[in-house]
């Protein structure tokens, strides 16, 4: 890390509530009274919640998009209900929100005592989870979110590609899925209906998206569908056998798949469009304001006010923005504004077409993972591939997003590149962004985190935002400083644009949600203050629109990692090492903020090490 950045990230971070010293993971906080046998209860109360999630309904709000559900089961690689449909009744968010009561309750009767580290780490999560999925009840998401980048017509187009179709039963559940799409997009609209006469509803902007979405999904027939797998993913049938089951699952996107779509296309357009919200912001909601503090604390782990976060943004930003002014000078500009003026006019900053700009990341991210072990002891061994983002959602989708691979090993992670329009996409940008979804970034990160055989399923599929989202913006900056990655003064350009992009972040964030900042200022702050394109941009604000407070977690995310570096750094002195540092902090997967810093501290006093059991 550069000293000049070192220094301003400090400040910034010290400028924030000052947190009071953390127990050490090895010691119990007080306990209820205890029940006989608290390592064994937590098992089963781990195992309970994650089957709970899973089989029929999920958490929306929770994470980004939504947790759980048969759709997200499936992605994960758990085949245990290919054959359902999430189910969007009420009456099963009810039974979900009640087990999550009854399990939060078992908890507060848990003899914590004899946990060790690891169970301690468990217990923190888990009273977190399901502490968060009661608190953002309160924003009765089912019956206004309509979600252009994640929502039920994304997720359910996504999902074959999850299934085993070489196999009987694959084929079969996935024709069984099909067949309740009816009903799926039959429920979303009657939960969508009770949001309009309750004065709750998506901004219009996304409404308009998702339509949109949908309009291209609807252009094909069932035979020429992207919900209709190609004929080779049938190869493990015989032949007789494999032609058989793909026409069940035709016939279901026939009778079932496009006929719900149309429905909820309809009424999207014919019902909810006129009556949408004009205002992006939660404030306009019927709770709005509660409602964006839950999800608030849920994403960064904070009880930080909005103003605060707000300020911090405004701060950070022009820490890197004085960064910026330092790259350009030094490549002959007299200002970021104006180096980046010239990147925008140089034509070997773009590439033509689709292919080029798929060619260029493959090249990149195959660069950054030969440069791993300088500063990673321990490395994933799933594979990661990359994709172009499907034509029915790139115009909706950001620059890139990250898939992970698959629990049961058969589908290797995904980068998704979006380029729709790619000679509008600057390649000093795209250096940063791949860093960032693949290595080290996300793949690095939520690839050990899935091989730790030893956690709780829900722990290793599932975690804190902000550790997530800030280590993946922490590997951008480590990977100028510590790996030397950035190709030139265009490419760490970039970088810092991405940075800034994150400090804004926290401005437009809280400013749409909790200061009443229209769709039209938040977009021209984002385009002043960043380097993002305005399609970019704009895909950007109305993402932050319909996932309030998912982008606050980056920056504040990569303030704490780099402010627990620099205090590992000054209590270890010669001892400090970077990668037992990093191998130390990705070794319990995402956890939260607070349990970082106890790890830290303990990889630090080594004499602690050994009570803590979290080697």
């Amino acid at each position: 890390m550069r000293a000049t950045w070192i220094a301003a990230a400090t400040a910034v971070a010290c400028a924030t509530r000052p947190m009071p010293p953390p127990p050490r993971l090895a010691v119990a906080p007080s306990p209820p009274p205890p029940t006989p046998g608290g390592s064994a209860q937590l098992d089963s109360v781990a195992r309970r919640y994650w089957n709970a999630l899973l089989e029929a309904a999920a958490l929306p709000l929770l994470g980004e998009g939504s947790l759980g559900g048969p759709l997200y089961a499936t992605a994960l690689g758990d085949h245990r209900f290919d054959a359902r449909l999430d189910d969007l009744s009420p009456d099963a968010h009810r039974k979900l929100l009640d087990t999550v009561a009854q399990l939060r309750a078992e908890l507060t009767t848990l003899a914590s005592g004899d946990l060790s580290g690891e169970e301690q780490l468990t217990l923190e999560m888990l009273r977190r989870q399901l502490g968060d999925a009661d608190a953002v009840e309160t924003c009765s998401a089912p019956v206004w979110v309509v979600d252009q980048m994640d929502g039920l017509h994304v997720a359910l187009a996504q999902t074959a590609q999850y299934y085993p179709l070489g196999t009987a039963k694959g084929a079969a559940d996935l024709a069984a899925r099909y067949a309740q799409a009816g009903r799926y997009f039959d429920q979303a609209v009657a939960n969508l209906r009770r949001g309009l006469t309750q004065q709750r509803t998506a901004p219009r902007v996304n409404v308009e998206r998702v339509i949109a979405s949908l309009d291209e999904l609807l252009k094909q027939d069932a035979s020429t569908s992207v919900f209709l797998p190609a004929e080779d993913r049938f190869a493990g049938l015989a032949e007789d056998d494999r032609r058989v089951a793909r026409e069940r699952i035709r016939a279901a996107i026939v009778e079932q798949v496009l006929p719900g779509m149309r429905r909820y296309r309809e009424f999207l357009a014919r019902e909810l469009l006129p009556g949408a919200r004009k205002d992006v912001g939660l404030w306009a909601l019927p709770g709005g304001e509660p409602c964006y503090a839950a999800l608030v604390a849920h994403q960064t782990g904070t009880k930080r006010p909005p103003q605060e976060l707000h300020d911090l943004g405004i701060k950070t930003l022009a820490s890197v923005e004085a960064e910026m002014d330092r790259v350009a000078r030094s490549d002959g500009a007299r200002d970021a504004r104006q180096y980046r003026a010239k990147l925008e006019r140089t034509a070997a900053q773009f590439q033509k077409t689709a292919s080029g700009l798929m060619q260029w990341n493959r090249a990149t991210l195959a660069r950054a993972q030969a440069s791993l072990p300088q500063v990673f002891g321990k490395l994933p061994r799933r594979s990661i591939e990359t994709r172009p983002i499907e034509a029915y959602r790139a115009q909706s989708s950001p620059p890139a997003f990250y898939q992970p691979a698959s629990d049961d090993g058969s589908r290797a992670a995904v980068y998704y590149v979006n380029t729709f329009r790619p000679e509008t996409r600057p390649l000093y940008n795209e250096e940063a962004l791949c860093f960032h979804e693949t290595v080290p970034g996300h793949h690095l990160q939520i690839a050990l985190a899935q091989e730790l055989r030893g956690l709780p399923d829900f722990r290793r599929h599932t975690g804190e935002t902000a550790f997530v989202e800030g280590w993946a913006l922490y590997s951008e900056r480590m990977s100028d400083d510590d790996l030397h990655l950035y190709s030139g003064a265009p490419a760490r350009f970039g970088m810092l644009g991405y940075q800034a992009w994150r400090a804004a972040r926290l401005v437009v964030d809280t400013g749409m949600h909790a200061l009443k900042w229209d769709r039209d200022k938040a977009l021209a702050f984002l385009r002043e203050h960043t380097t993002l394109s305005p399609e970019e941009a704009a895909n950007e604000i109305d993402r932050y629109a319909i996932h309030p407070a998912q982008a606050l977690a980056y920056m504040v995310g990569q303030l704490e990692f780099f402010r627990l570096r620099e205090q590992a750094r000054t209590a270890m002195g010669d001892r400090f090492d970077l990668r037992a540092f990093h191998d130390a902090v990705l070794a319990h997967g995402a956890v939260p903020l607070a349990s970082l810093e106890r790890i830290v501290r303990e990889l630090a006093e080594p004499a602690t090490r050994a009570g803590a059991d979290l080697r």
